[in-house]
């Protein structure tokens, strides 16, 4: 029970003492469940990439992924796209700019997520 108490508290020291532990400030490449990961799938030279796919394969993440790239314009990018209707959420630095985005597009019960990272 000693040994039990005394990595407890270790570990809540640890996180408690390393900033950013318990809450990633950044995006992270995640996979819900239900979700199948692309890693191959990138896009726009590699700015678009880290993409997972529902009910489709990853092939037809990747065909969508670069038909996103082609309408996406500088610091404008698409909510509508091949049918599909796009979620955008930016990270932003100190200073506001726009230096990462997770992209959700879904149609019907088709859903593909990718980032854009600088």
């Amino acid at each position: 029970m000693k040994r039990w108490l005394t990595a407890l508290v270790l570990t809540i020291g640890v996180l408690a003492a390393t900033p950013g532990a318990a809450v990633a400030a950044g995006p992270s490449y995640d996979v819900p469940q239900g979700f199948t990961r692309c890693p191959h799938a990138v896009a726009w030279h590699g700015f678009f990439k880290w993409a997972s796919a529902r009910h489709t394969t990853c092939a037809a993440a990747s065909r969508f992924m670069r038909s996103y790239a082609a309408r996406a314009h500088g610091t404008t990018m698409p909510r509508h796209v091949a049918g599909y209707a796009c979620r955008i959420h930016y990270w932003r630095d100190a200073e506001d700019n726009v230096y990462a985005s997770r992209h959700v597009c879904t149609r019907d019960d088709v859903a593909i997520r990718f980032y854009g990272m600088v």
